[in-house]
């Protein structure tokens, strides 16, 4: 008897407004400190936009650490949006 394992793997993208920026290494350190949160893949944020995008895997972080992270570097952020996306891996 063959078993199958899948595995379901959840990857988010949240697309956040961050206020308060006053430079534009401002992003830079915004991506620098949310790429090593646990989770998180990709980071993107856009000094002139005062937007970002945050790609990460939803099972090993969530939204509203990746927002107290940035408010803790002493931004505001908001959620706009997200976008869930299932993929399953078959071993």
């Amino acid at each position: 008897m063959m078993v199958k394992v899948v595995n379901y793997n959840m990857q988010e993208t949240v697309y956040i407004t961050i206020t308060g920026m006053h430079c534009p290494d401002c992003p830079k350190k915004v991506e620098r400190s949310l790429t090593k949160l646990n989770g998180v893949t990709e980071v993107n944020v856009n000094y002139q936009t005062e937007s970002g995008n945050v790609t990460f895997h939803n099972q090993v972080t969530n939204i509203s650490e990746i927002i107290n992270r940035i408010k803790k570097m002493g931004f505001e952020a908001k959620l706009v949006r997200s976008e869930s996306e299932a993929t399953i891996q078959s071993n």
